[in-house]
């Protein structure tokens, strides 16, 4: 029987428009086809609200 959780942090930077959206799904739907869920998001600031880069952790049961 599984016991925990086991958890990565998936990196997204920002490109000279902002953040690449549609490659952020991919990577998400990719991650949930390995049966792994969004567990929360983080978002590093450079000051006034930039965000230099934002990590959305994702969880699985432990195998």
């Amino acid at each position: 029987m599984a016991t925990g959780r086991e958890h990565k942090v998936l990196t997204c930077k920002p490109r000279m428009k902002g953040f690449d959206y549609e490659q952020i799904e991919r990577d998400l739907n990719e991650l949930d086809a390995q049966g792994r869920e969004t567990a929360g998001a983080v978002a590093p600031s450079l000051g006034a609200g930039r965000a230099m880069e934002t990590g959305v952790i994702v969880k699985r049961p432990r195998t």
